[in-house]
């Protein structure tokens, strides 16, 4: 895949659209990240990013991390577990963390279509690595409700922290990839 990879996001006071791109992660990123401000009900406001980027870097190629950038900003970061522990014969990329900038979670002001943008970067890796499309994740209870407006199912079973499961198959995940497309989100 060529990076950086163009992306389209919605201003939501305007509702004009608004260039960006995703690319791995740097250093410069996180920089940009601790100028985050997080509100108290922010689920995620505990995640180090620091931590799970140099988690990343010394996993040699396990982890990766990725980053939306607009209006020169961090708008939003997501790491994935590229070679996940066995989980039967369907294979998947395990989106491990994904968060978008608090600036971003307020009805009428911020970006939207950013956790949209990072995910649909999530399938497209897995449909390289061979995974068709396929993704895996658990969900902050805040978030059920996005996973779920995007075809994920959520499974059965809880995870050790509590968090729902939700996956996406490759049938799922083909029609979503497509409904981006359309929308003309994501450039790939």
């Amino acid at each position: 895949m060529q990076f950086p990879i163009d992306v389209r996001f919605l201003d939501r006071r305007t509702g004009g659209k608004v260039q960006g791109f995703m690319l791995p992660a740097t250093e410069r990123d996180l920089l940009l990240w601790t100028r985050w401000r997080y509100r108290p009900q922010d689920e995620d406001r505990t995640w180090d990013w620091w931590e799970i980027f140099l988690e990343c870097k010394s996993s040699r190629g396990r982890y990766e991390c990725y980053a939306a950038i607009a209006q020169n900003e961090l708008q939003g970061l997501m790491q994935l577990d590229l070679k996940p522990r066995s989980m039967g014969p369907a294979q998947r990329i395990v989106v491990d963390y994904l968060a978008t900038n608090p600036a971003n979670r307020v009805a009428d002001q911020g970006l939207k279509h950013v956790g949209i943008g990072l995910l649909a970067l999530a399938v497209v890796l897995s449909f390289e690595f061979r995974k068709e499309g396929r993704i895996r994740l658990e969900s902050l209870s805040g978030a059920v409700g996005f996973y779920e407006s995007l075809g994920m199912v959520r499974q059965a079973r809880r995870s050790r922290d509590g968090n729902s499961i939700f996956e996406l198959g490759s049938e799922e995940a083909k029609q979503l990839l497509e409904e981006i497309r359309e929308r003309r989100i994501l450039a790939v």
